[in-house]
């Protein structure tokens, strides 16, 4: 067998022309021809600064991925929470639905007044 499946396939290299090739180009252009060579180069460097921008978007998102800010507000502390323990939040909401909402509100009614103690003794 072979590892065909495991090794990942090369991406196609974005050819790029040296300056002295668009200065050469340039010189035997007519007008019309070097307005359309510079937004195609405006375009390619939009494409690449999009492509850029990118990367480092995913590169912060992974390096955030793994924690939660303590000075997030609550929903998006909650959100990272899920995310993180997707397991840990099926089992509470399943919980909270066997439970039914009038023992949901009994238990928030004794648990509520502790964890507000407990909140502001810190």
């Amino acid at each position: 067998m072979s590892n065909a499946k495991n090794t990942p396939t090369p991406k196609p290299v974005r050819s790029t022309t040296s300056a002295v090739e668009r200065e050469i180009n340039a010189s035997l252009a007519s007008p019309e021809q070097l307005a359309v060579l510079k937004r195609i180069d405006a375009q390619r460097d939009r494409i690449h600064a999009r492509q850029l921008a990118m990367q480092q978007a995913r590169a912060l998102k992974a390096s955030n991925a793994d924690r939660v800010d303590a000075e997030a507000p609550l929903p998006v502390r909650l959100l990272a929470f899920a995310k993180l323990h997707p397991v840990a939040v099926a089992v509470a909401v399943g919980a909270a639905l066997i439970a039914g909402p009038a023992k949901l509100m009994r238990i928030g009614g004794i648990v509520l007044p502790i964890v507000m103690k407990m909140r502001s003794s810190k």
